[in-house]
C-alpha cells in the first residue's frame, strides 16, 4: 500500500456534489500536486485528508492506517497554509518549538530539533526574530519549519505560495522542491497554478468540477492529456486548439488548414488508425506553441515536420523567445520562435510544423481521440 490511497472518496453537502468518487494513490516519498481552477474541489480534498472536513463515502488512507474518523492530531500529518499562521508574540525559535513543547518534547531535544530545521531551511539568522520583523518568503519558511519540526509522516500544503510576488513565488517553489529532496518525505500540494504543478510534483491530479480529469506525472499531462481540459489548463501559453476537417491525403489522412486563402494539408501519421474513420467530419487539432517554430534547414525532411508559409498577425517578444501569432482556420494560433527569425504584424514567415506530439479531440465530447 502507498503512503496516501484515496479511494472512491465522495462529499456532498445534501443534494450538492463537491466531490465526485476521487481515487488517487501515491507512494511513500511523492509528491503530488492537486491542480484545477477554483472550485474544483481540491482544497476540500486537502482538509478530508487532514481531517478537517468529514468524508462523505470512500475512504483515505495514510499508510496502512484507515483514517477516516482519525483526528487531525492522530493522523501524522503536518499542514502548511496560504496565511502563514504564525504566533505573533513568539519568536521564530517559539514558532517552530511550539508543537514539539505541547507534544512534551524534551527541552534539550526541542532545541536540536529546531537548530536541525533552521539549517534546513538556511533560517538560523532568523531564530530570534518575530514574524513581523520578516518578509513574506522568510515567514513561510517559518511555517514550512514548524511542520518539518513535527517531522510527519504526510506534508500537506495548501496554496502556500499564493500571497507572494512573482518573483518570491519562482525563489520559494525552488525552496519547497529542495525541501523534499532534503527531507524525502510524502507531501501533498493544492494550487491553481499549472506552473508549479508542472515543476514541483512528481504525479499530478489534474481537477475538474469535484472530479479527476486525469491523474500521471507531469510530463505525461503535457505531452498526453486525456482530454481538452486537461490540454488548456497545462501549459503556458496554452495549447493551440484549431478546428478542422480530416481529409483524404494520397494513400494516408490529414488534417486541412488555412492561412489568409492558403489551403494545406498536413498527415496526421501516429494517429491515422484512429482517424481515418473521422474523414469528411471535424475534430479539433491540439498543438503547442513550441510545437510550430521557425524553419530549421537541419530538420526538414524529417517524417512529422510539416511547413507553410503563413502570414504574422501579432508579435509578442519575451526574451530568450518570440510568441507570433497566426490566424489557422479563423483561429488566433501562437507559435513560438527564437527572436532573431520572428517577423512582424504583415508579414509572412516560413513555419515549421512538428506534427509527432499533435494531438486530437471529438469536438462534441471535448475527449482525447488520438
Amino acid at each position: 500500500m502507498g503512503a496516501l490511497s484515496i479511494r472512491a472518496v465522495r462529499k456532498a453537502y445534501g443534494q450538492v456534489e463537491i466531490l465526485k468518487g476521487i481515487n488517487i494513490e501515491i507512494e511513500a516519498g511523492e509528491f503530488l500536486i492537486l491542480v484545477g481552477p477554483s472550485g474544483c474541489g481540491k482544497s476540500t480534498l486537502l482538509s478530508m485528508i487532514a481531517g478537517l472536513d468529514t468524508i462523505t463515502s470512500g475512504d483515505i488512507y495514510i499508510g496502512d492506517r484507515l483514517v477516516n474518523k482519525l483526528s487531525p492530531k492522530d493522523r501524522d500529518i503536518a499542514m502548511v497554509f496560504q496565511s502563514y499562521a504564525l504566533y505573533p508574540n513568539m519568536t521564530v525559535r517559539g514558532n517552530i518549538a511550539f508543537g514539539l513543547e505541547i507534544r512534551k518534547v524534551p527541552k534539550n531535544e526541542q532545541d536540536k530539533i529546531v537548530q536541525r530545521v533552521a539549517q534546513i531551511l538556511q533560517m538560523e539568522h532568523l531564530l530570534d526574530r518575530k514574524p513581523s520583523q520578516l518578509s513574506g518568503g522568510q515567514r513561510q519558511r517559518v511555517a514550512m519549519g514548524r511542520a518539518i519540526a513535527r517531522d510527519p509522516t504526510l506534508f500537506l500544503f495548501d496554496e502556500p505560495l499564493s500571497n507572494l510576488d512573482a518573483k518570491l513565488r519562482v525563489e520559494m517553489r525552488t525552496e519547497i522542491k529542495l525541501l523534499h529532496q532534503r527531507v524525502g518525505k510524502t507531501i501533498v500540494y493544492v494550487t491553481h497554478d499549472q506552473i508549479e504543478a508542472m515543476t514541483l510534483g512528481d504525479k499530478i491530479a489534474v481537477m475538474k468540477a469535484g472530479e479527476v480529469q486525469q491523474f500521471g506525472t507531469p510530463q505525461q499531462v503535457y505531452d498526453d492529456p486525456a482530454n481538452l481540459f486537461v490540454a488548456s489548463f497545462m501549459g503556458s501559453p496554452s495549447m493551440n486548439f484549431i478546428t478542422c476537417p480530416v481529409v483524404s491525403a494520397g494513400s494516408g489522412v490529414g488534417v486541412q488548414l488555412e492561412n489568409e486563402g492558403n489551403t494545406f494539408v498536413f498527415p496526421v501519421n501516429h494517429a491515422e488508425p484512429k482517424l481515418r474513420s473521422w474523414v469528411g467530419k471535424e475534430v479539433i487539432l491540439g498543438i503547442r506553441p513550441e510545437q510550430i517554430t521557425h524553419k530549421n534547414e537541419s530538420r526538414v525532411g524529417e517524417p512529422h515536420i510539416q511547413s507553410a508559409n503563413c502570414k504574422v498577425e501579432l508579435t509578442e517578444p519575451t526574451g530568450p523567445d518570440t510568441l507570433v501569432v497566426i490566424h489557422l482556420n479563423g483561429k488566433e494560433t501562437v507559435c513560438r520562435v527564437h527572436p532573431m527569425h520572428a517577423k512582424f504584424h504583415g508579414e509572412r514567415m516560413e513555419l515549421m510544423f512538428d506534427m509527432a506530439k499533435a494531438v486530437y479531440f471529438d469536438p462534441k465530447t471535448e475527449q482525447r481521440l488520438a
